[in-house]
């Protein structure tokens, strides 16, 4: 059942991001499904702007292009947990979120700490999604990298990327520090 559900997340990675993207746009738009649906349900009486060309749709887009990328390390190290140990927790009172807090984080602490990499990597480079979901509203470093470089402007996009990647070094650095990710690997 899990490489079941595992080939399920990696559909949507059958197409292009950009596609995936421009998906939202039909049903985030002023005269979209969600807010037909909302409209027609009597929830509100006009359509929400709030919905694209804003900062929900960036994170909305973010969160369906890189779920995966914090899912296969997360399946990763749920896999390695011994189920003595959680069925151990439950024989000895714990809840639920007991278990979970106690047991099942502090064992997924490798696959949180890689997933996290692998999203924060990817996300802060990513000017595309900020483009077409922010409608070229939004600035993040990656944009303003590619506008330079469309200026001709290399000295200062150059700079500029060197400044992203010693972020992107020290964010990744931290999360080392608390985990090992070599006995993952």
């Amino acid at each position: 059942m899990q490489i079941v559900l595992a080939l399920i997340c990696t559909i949507p990675f059958w197409t292009s991001n950009v596609i995936r993207m421009i998906s939202w746009i039909p049903l985030l738009g002023r005269n979209g499904l969600v807010n037909q649906g909302l409209v027609g349900s009597g929830l509100i009486d006009t359509p929400l702007d709030g919905l694209l060309y804003s900062d929900f749709s960036v994170i909305l887009a973010f969160v369906h292009l890189n779920t995966v990328f914090m899912i296969i390390p997360l399946l990763n190290s749920m896999s390695r947990i011994d189920k003595s140990l959680i069925e151990a927790a439950y024989d000895g009172g714990a809840s639920g979120w007991q278990t979970l807090v106690n047991v099942v984080i502090p064992l997924c602490k490798t696959g949180i700490t890689i997933g996290s990499i692998f999203v924060i990597t990817i996300v802060m480079g990513d000017y595309i999604t900020i483009g077409v979901m922010g409608g070229q509203q939004i600035a993040s470093v990656g944009k303003i990298i590619q506008v330079q470089t469309n200026f001709l402007q290399f000295p200062l996009a150059a700079a500029n990327a060197i400044v992203l990647l010693g972020a992107v070094l020290l964010m990744i650095v931290a999360l080392t520090r608390f985990v090992d990710i070599r006995k993952e690997l």
